[in-house]
C-alpha cells in the first residue's frame, strides 16, 4: 500500500517541515483570474467599472452598478470572468487575488527523507482537517476526537496538537496547525514544502560581483591561468576603488561566488579559444538553423581530423578536413582532406607548408556537383544502386553520371555559409560562386553558432570515423596514446578514399536526430531518405561541368607570352599555339601585354590561356601549353613536390639566378619521385617503437593530388572501330630463339652478344635476324665496340638495346615451312 495512505508510525518519522532552498524569488502558484467561482454579495470590476453581484441564475449573472454613472446588467458569467480586467475587488479598493493553481512540481527536488516529512504532514492535516486520513477506505468512522459532526474545527486541530506532542513533534501548537492546514487547503502538497528564497549572491557586495564580472570579461582572451590570480585582481581592486569601505572578499566566499555565477575554475585555466566562444556566443533563446530546400542552406568550414597520415616525403603529417553539409538533407556532399603542416621555408617562400587553400575548397565546390564515383574494394552497400532510399533509376534518367556511383546524392548548393577564414574570403573563391550562381554569407566572427549544423558535423565525424582508424591522435596530446606514429598509418589518398566510403556507407546511410517528420516526430530519417523526400517535391537538374568550364575554376595568373612562352613559379611553359600570342596585346583594359593563364596546383604539367576574343566568336579560347621539361619528370607531380625540389636546391647551395635553376629543379622532381616510387635503402622495413631520429615510412607510389578535375579532354581511343579478334583465327606467335635468361638488361649487360639465328638470312636481305638500318646498334657504330651504357641499360622493359636484342633474337621462317603466310584477314598474337 502506498505511504501517504498508512497511518504514520509514531516516532519513525523524524519531525520537521521539508525544506527547498533556492536561489530566486518563490513563485508557489499561478494565479488565473478566469477560474473564480463568484459568490453573492462579492464586489468585483468588470469593464471599467465596479459592481456587485446580485444574484446568480444559471449561467447568468446579475450584476448592481457601484458607481454613480454605472448601470445594472445581466451577462453571462464566462463573460464576465474572461474579461481582460475582471478582477475582485477588497472592501479598501485593492485587487483581491483569485484561486491560486497549486506548483506540485516543487515535490520532485525534495530528498527521500524530505519526502517522506511531507507525506507524514499530509496524512495528519488531513485527518485534523476532513476527520479521515487520505486513501481511507469507505464506510470508515472517523476516531472521536476528529468526527467534523461532533467536533468543531478548533477542537479538532487541539487534539491533534496534543497527539502530535506524545509523540514526541515540537512546535506543533494550534496556531501551527492551522496555519499549516490552510496551506494545505490552499495549494495542496505544495504548502507543505517551504521555499525559502536566497540571494543569488548570497551575502557578497554587489560592487564585489561587478568587478569579478569585468575581470572575467577582460581575461577572456588573456592567457590561461589560475583562479588565485583572479581573486588578487579583484582585491587590488577593491583596495583602489573603495579604499574607505573596506570591502573584502575571503577566499572561501570567493570560490563560492564563482559557482554561483556559473562559472568553473577548470575554464580559467582551460584554452583560451573555449572562453572566446563562450564570451561570443549569442544570448539565448537560439532560433535553429531552418531550410525547407535542397541546396537552401550549405555550411563549409575546416577542421583537424585528429589523424596522422604519411605524407609524400614519407613522414608522418597531420591533415585537416574541409567539408560541406546541405542543412535540408544533412547531406555531406563534398569533403576533402588535405596535409596540414606549418611553413619552414626562406623569407618570402612558403616552402613546406601546408593547408587547406581556396583553390581546395572551390575543388570541393566542383565535388558537390558531380556524384562520386564508386571505388574497387568498396562494400556493395555503398554504392548508389543498393541504396535502398535512394531513387537510384529516376536519378540514372536524369544524369547519366550516376551510373556506379556512391550512395552521396548530388545537391547544387545555392547559398554557402562559411567563417571569416582567409581562405572564404579570397576573390577567387567569391568569384568561382559567383560565376555558379552560389550566394555566400559570412558568418560573425568567433561565432560558430551561425554554423552550427557543420561544427556538430565535424564533432560527429571524430566520434563515428576519426576514433576507429589508424593513427588516431585525439584532439590534444595529453589524450594522445603513446608511440602513435609508430603504428599502422593511411596514405593521404587512401585517407580520402576511406572517408568518401564512410560518407557513402556510414553517414548518408545512418539515422540523424535532426531529421523528422513534421508528421510522425518518433520517426528518426537517413540524409538519403530526407533527400528522396525533398528531391521528389523540387525535382532534380544536373549541372555537368565541361572541360572549358572547370579550367574557369583554376588559379588564374597573368603573364606576357615571350619567345620563351609564359614562367608560373619559375616554372616555363611553352607550345607551338602559345607562340601565336607573343608579345601580342590581351585587349583588357590595364593589362597591356598580360593574357590570363589557368594552372592547377595539383597538377601543373599544363597551364591553359585564355583568350576572350575567340569566346565571343564561338571558337575554343583555351591554349594549352606545357611545361618545357616534362620530359626530364615523366611521372605525374604536383605543386608541392615542386617546392621541396626548390628547398633541396637551396639547401645544396643552388641560387634561382643559375640558368639552368629550372632545369635543375626539373630533376630534382624526378629524383624525388623516383625516391617516392621505390623508398631508400636506409628505410627500416617495419617502424620500430625506440629507435633514432623520426620514424620513416615507405612513400606513396603517387602524389598527393586532391579531388580530380576534368579539365582535359580524353584523349581519342586508338583502338576505336576495330573489332575485337576472333579467338578461332588467331594463330599463336612464334616462340623466341633465344634464352630466357638474355632477355632482361642485367642479363645482356653481362653477355651482350645475341644468340645466333637458327638459319642464316639470304645474302643482301634485311632480315628479321639482323639489324635494321638506322638502329642505335653497336655493330651498326663504325670502330672499335663501345662499353654498354649503364644509364640506357636502366629499363627492365623492351625498349632501346632490349628491343634490338628481341629482333636479332628472331629466326626467319624457313621456306618448307607447312605455316602459311599470315592473310590480311588473321591476327597474330
Amino acid at each position: 500500500m502506498d505511504r501517504r495512505h498508512s497511518p504514520p508510525a509514531g516516532g519513525v518519522v523524524t519531525p520537521g517541515t521539508a525544506t527547498v532552498q533556492t536561489r530566486a524569488t518563490p513563485v508557489h502558484a499561478t494565479w488565473d483570474r478566469r477560474r473564480v467561482d463568484l459568490t453573492l454579495g462579492v464586489t468585483v470590476r468588470w469593464l471599467g467599472g465596479l459592481y456587485e453581484v446580485a444574484a446568480l441564475q444559471g449561467p447568468r449573472v446579475h450584476l448592481r452598478a457601484l458607481d454613480d454613472n454605472g448601470e445594472d446588467a445581466v451577462a453571462l458569467v464566462s463573460a464576465v470572468t474572461c474579461a481582460a480586467d475582471f478582477a475582485l475587488v477588497e472592501a479598501q479598493g485593492r485587487e483581491r487575488p483569485g484561486p491560486q493553481i497549486p506548483d506540485v512540481s516543487i515535490v520532485d527536488v525534495l530528498d527521500p527523507l524530505e519526502r517522506e516529512r511531507m507525506r507524514t504532514w499530509e496524512w495528519h492535516l488531513h485527518e485534523a482537517v476532513h476527520g479521515l486520513p487520505p486513501g481511507t477506505p469507505s464506510g470508515t468512522q472517523p476516531r472521536p476526537q476528529y468526527d467534523p459532526e461532533e467536533t468543531s474545527r478548533w477542537s479538532r486541530l487541539d487534539a491533534k496538537s496534543r497527539e502530535l506532542k506524545e509523540l514526541g513533534w515540537t512546535k506543533v501548537s494550534v496556531a501551527t496547525l492551522r496555519r499549516r492546514a490552510q496551506d494545505y487547503e490552499e495549494r495542496g502538497v505544495a504548502g507543505l514544502v517551504k521555499v525559502v528564497a536566497g540571494d543569488l549572491y548570497g551575502d557578497t557586495d554587489e560592487r564585489i560581483v561587478q568587478l569579478l564580472l569585468e575581470e572575467l570579461r577582460a581575461g577572456t582572451e588573456e592567457s590561461s591561468g589560475w583562479a588565485n590570480r583572479l581573486r588578487e585582481r579583484v582585491e587590488a581592486r577593491l583596495r583602489t576603488e573603495f579604499p574607505k569601505e573596506g570591502l573584502k572578499l575571503s577566499r572561501t566566499g570567493f570560490y563560492r561566488l564563482l559557482k554561483n555565477l556559473g562559472v568553473r575554475v577548470e575554464t580559467l585555466r582551460g584554452p583560451v579559444r573555449r572562453r572566446e566562444e563562450r564570451a561570443g556566443s549569442p544570448e539565448p533563446p537560439w532560433s535553429p538553423t531552418r531550410a525547407a530546400m535542397l541546396g537552401e542552406v550549405v555550411q563549409i568550414d575546416s577542421t583537424g581530423l585528429d589523424i596522422l597520415a604519411v605524407g609524400d616525403h614519407g613522414y608522418p603529417v597531420q591533415v585537416e578536413l574541409t567539408a560541406a553539409i546541405d542543412v535540408a538533407s544533412r547531406s555531406i556532399i563534398a569533403a576533402m582532406i588535405v596535409p596540414r603542416a606549418p611553413g619552414r621555408g626562406y623569407k618570402g617562400k612558403r616552402l613546406g607548408g601546408r593547408a587547406t587553400t581556396s583553390f581546395d575548397v572551390t575543388l570541393m565546390l566542383a565535388q558537390a556537383l558531380a556524384p562520386m564515383p564508386g571505388r574497387p574494394g568498396w562494400s556493395p552497400s555503398a554504392a548508389a544502386d543498393r541504396a535502398r532510399h535512394l531513387p537510384y533509376a529516376d536519378l540514372v534518367a536524369c544524369d547519366p553520371r550516376m551510373a556506379g556511383a556512391a550512395a552521396r546524392p548530388v545537391i547544387r548548393p545555392k547559398m554557402v555559409v562559411v567563417d571569416q577564414g582567409s581562405i572564404y574570403q579570397s576573390e577567387h573563391f567569391t568569384d568561382v560562386c559567383t560565376s555558379l550562381k552560389i550566394s555566400v554569407r559570412s558568418a560573425r566572427d568567433r561565432t560558430a553558432d551561425d554554423k552550427a549544423v557543420i561544427e556538430s558535423t565535424f564533432s560527429a565525424i571524430k566520434k563515428l570515423f576519426c576514433q576507429y582508424v589508424a593513427g588516431y591522435t585525439a584532439r590534444d596530446l595529453s589524450r594522445r596514446g603513446k608511440f602513435v606514429t609508430d603504428g599502422v598509418m593511411w596514405r593521404l589518398n587512401e585517407l580520402q578514399d576511406l572517408l568518401n566510403e564512410w560518407i557513402a556507407l556510414g553517414w548518408q546511410q545512418h539515422r540523424h536526430e535532426g531529421l523528422r517528420d513534421p508528421h510522425l516526430p518518433g520517426v528518426v530519417l537517413t540524409p538519403n531518405q530526407m533527400y528522396a523526400a525533398l528531391v521528389a517535391c523540387e525535382g532534380y537538374v544536373p549541372l555537368p561541368l565541361s572541360e572549358s568550364q572547370n579550367r574557369k575554376l583554376l588559379l588564374c595568373e597573368w603573364r606576357q607570352v615571350t619567345d620563351k612562352g609564359v614562367r608560373i613559379g619559375n616554372r616555363t611553359y611553352d607550345s607551338r599555339a602559345l607562340q601565336e600570342y607573343n608579345k601580342e596585346p590581351s585587349g583588357v583594359r590595364g593589362k597591356g601585354m598580360k593574357w590570363p593563364v589557368r594552372h592547377d596546383p595539383y597538377s601543373p604539367r599544363y597551364v591553359w590561356l585564355f583568350d576572350q576574343r575567340k569566346e565571343q566568336h564561338g571558337e575554343d579560347p583555351w591554349v594549352e601549353a606545357e611545361f618545357v621539361h616534362q620530359d626530364l619528370i615523366g611521372d605525374d607531380w604536383s605543386l608541392f613536390l615542386w617546392e621541396t625540389a626548390e628547398r633541396l636546391r637551396l639547401e645544396a647551395g643552388g641560387s634561382e639566378e643559375d640558368r639552368q635553376w629550372e632545369r635543375d629543379i626539373a630533376l630534382e622532381v624526378s629524383e624525388l619521385r623516383r625516391r617516392a616510387r621505390q623508398g631508400s635503402a636506409d628505410e627500416p622495413a617495419t617502424p620500430t617503437r625506440r629507435g633514432r631520429g623520426r620514424t620513416r615510412w615507405r612513400r606513396p607510389a603517387a602524389p598527393y593530388t586532391g579531388p580530380s578535375l576534368a579539365v582535359r579532354a580524353p584523349a581519342a581511343d586508338r583502338y576505336a572501330g576495330i573489332p575485337a579478334p576472333d579467338p578461332a583465327r588467331v594463330r599463336p606467335a612464334r616462340p623466341l630463339n633465344v634464352p630466357a635468361h638474355l632477355l632482361f638488361a642485367s642479363a645482356a649487360l653481362a653477355d651482350p652478344q645475341p644468340c645466333p639465328p637458327a638459319s642464316p638470312a639470304p645474302a643482301g636481305a634485311n632480315s628479321a635476324g639482323s639489324p635494321h638500318p638506322g638502329a642505335d646498334t653497336d655493330a651498326a657504330l663504325p670502330g672499335p665496340a663501345k662499353a654498354p651504357d649503364p644509364q640506357r641499360w636502366r629499363s627492365r622493359t623492351f625498349s632501346g638495346r632490349a628491343t634490338d636484342l628481341f629482333l636479332r633474337s628472331l629466326a626467319p621462317p624457313s621456306d618448307d615451312s607447312d605455316s602459311p603466310a599470315p592473310s590480311g584477314d588473321e591476327e597474330i598474337t
